[in-house]
């Protein structure tokens, strides 16, 4: 009878990991001490396991000291000539790229703390561009060919296009002492498969809103109608009334799913097709297209917006000082923050729920995150890749200190409600009642389709090249014929 159970290693100490799960973490960080953990089986262990004999110690092959010196650039993190190679494939603005000092100072910092605990293990970072759903299409391609990185990072309302080559991760919540019961209830369903494996953990999520210039407008707009004449007035008095990232990308489609969600339609029928080809779904969608003409025509948004692909363009629009309005995720105010400095932004900036067309209908939103898939099946990278994202962005200490340097929320309940800066920071909290009463979008095939055809739709409306009705029966026949 064999006396030893083959261990895979473990990021985290045991003592650090009980001590994290009795408090909220954050601040500085305590670097993990592999030497605490279990340890990696070398393969003569292995040999020694398997013929029956007793195996009496371990050797921790993520332990071994490369020679040369520690790198950590956005394209590498460790010692060259480290043994085993774990490729990553973040969010661009998730990394070192993000062109955020807070996150990439974040990042640099505790990236490193967990790979010089493992001096073996180097991590080979991957970069993509910040366009989401080209992105996801080459990763689909890749995971079917198998040439994808070890961990990827994949946007929330994409998980199921690759559940089927995701690895579970079980293991790596209980390693690491992450219970699936934490996180908000819609991302437990994102999470998780019809088997109930956890496929992948979401890290973070945000919620749109209307951000307002408070010392210019007294009392938020309501409704898109209030929009509207709030907008016209601040053109009046010289401002850009409304800017938000109207180009190509996932980014205007999602932040504004709200003023359609908020009439009671919806995106996918539960037999697969789309919900918007005739009837209320129809009226709903043309109300949604037309926001964007109208905002246009009247002189409201300039059809500059059609350029920008990112919130970063528009970041700098805001903080240029002449924008009145603007429709962001909640990440914004640590970002315009930092941009601004927190003094000058809370001074004048405000948030306020999306305005909805009919009054006294429910203000919502569209509550996003991302989430990080292991696609590796090699068992020792399997293990390793899960614990480095999860000491990254996961676990107590790295969920408060990511979320704090990004400006995000914590995907799990107990963080959000008992840890500092949240429990006390009255943008988060604000944030929090719109994200219980937000949706999510649907994560199916379909929708993918969807949003490329309205992100097309939203750049010929701003630029006058079709109406919002010419527009939405173009949507319709290009998804219908996809």
């Amino acid at each position: 009878m064999r006396k030893m159970k083959k261990v895979i290693g473990l990021t985290l100490a045991a003592a650090m990991m009980a001590s994290s799960l009795a408090g909220c973490g954050g601040g500085s960080k305590e670097t993990p001490k592999a030497s605490e953990t279990p340890a990696v089986q070398s393969s003569a262990e292995a040999k020694t396991e398997g013929s029956g004999e007793q195996a009496t110690e371990t050797e921790d092959i993520t332990l071994k000291q490369p020679e040369g010196e520690f790198v950590c650039t956005p394209e590498f993190i460790g010692w060259e000539k480290a043994e085993i190679e774990i490729s990553w494939q973040p969010n661009p603005s998730h990394s070192m790229d993000s062109g955020s000092e807070s996150k990439t100072n974040y990042i640099i910092e505790r990236a490193s703390e967990w790979v010089k605990a493992h001096p073996n293990v180097k991590i080979r970072v991957v970069g993509t561009t910040n366009n989401i759903n080209d992105n996801m299409a080459k990763l689909r391609l890749e995971v079917v060919e198998g040439t994808q990185s070890d961990v990827v990072a994949v946007d929330s309302f994409m998980v199921n296009m690759f559940k089927d080559y995701a690895q579970p991760l079980n293991d790596a919540m209980e390693r690491n002492g992450i219970a699936l019961d934490e996180f908000f209830p819609f991302i437990q369903d994102t999470m998780t498969n019809e088997n109930g494996d956890v496929i992948c953990i979401q890290y973070t999520t945000d919620v749109r809103s209307l951000f307002y210039r408070k010392d210019w407008i007294d009392t938020p707009p309501a409704t898109v109608a209030e929009l509207m004449e709030v907008g016209k007035k601040m053109v009046e008095e010289g401002h850009d009334g409304m800017i938000t990232a109207a180009g190509r990308n996932e980014t205007v489609v999602n932040n504004h799913l709200g003023l359609y969600w908020s009439q009671g339609g919806d995106l996918v029928n539960e037999d697969g097709t789309i919900a918007f080809a005739d009837g209320k779904g129809k009226e709903a969608m043309l109300n949604y297209l037309k926001y964007f003409e109208d905002l246009v025509k009247s002189g409201i948004m300039p059809s500059r917006v059609v350029d920008y692909t990112s919130d970063k363009n528009t970041y700098a629009e805001i903080a240029a000082g002449n924008v009145a309005m603007a429709v962001e995720a909640s990440s914004a105010v640590a970002q315009l923050q930092e941009v601004m400095g927190k003094e000058a932004f809370d001074e004048v900036w405000a948030i306020a729920p999306l305005p909805v067309f009919n009054a006294g209908d429910q203000a919502t939103s569209s509550a996003g995150g991302w989430t990080n898939m292991v696609f590796t099946k090699d068992e020792l990278k399997k293990q390793l890749a899960a614990d480095f994202v999860i000491y990254l962005y996961s676990d107590d200490d790295g969920t408060v200190g990511w979320c704090e340097a990004g400006g995000y929320f914590p995907t799990r309940e107990r963080i959000f409600r008992e840890c500092e800066p949240f429990k006390s920071d009255s943008y988060a909290q604000t944030f929090a009642d719109y994200l219980e009463v937000a949706s999510k979008r649907p994560s199916t095939d379909i929708y993918t389709v969807i949003s490329s055809e309205l992100q097309i739709a939203i750049g010929e409306i701003i630029t006058g090249a079709k109406t919002a009705e010419d527009a939405l029966e173009d949507v319709i026949e290009a998804v219908q014929n996809n």
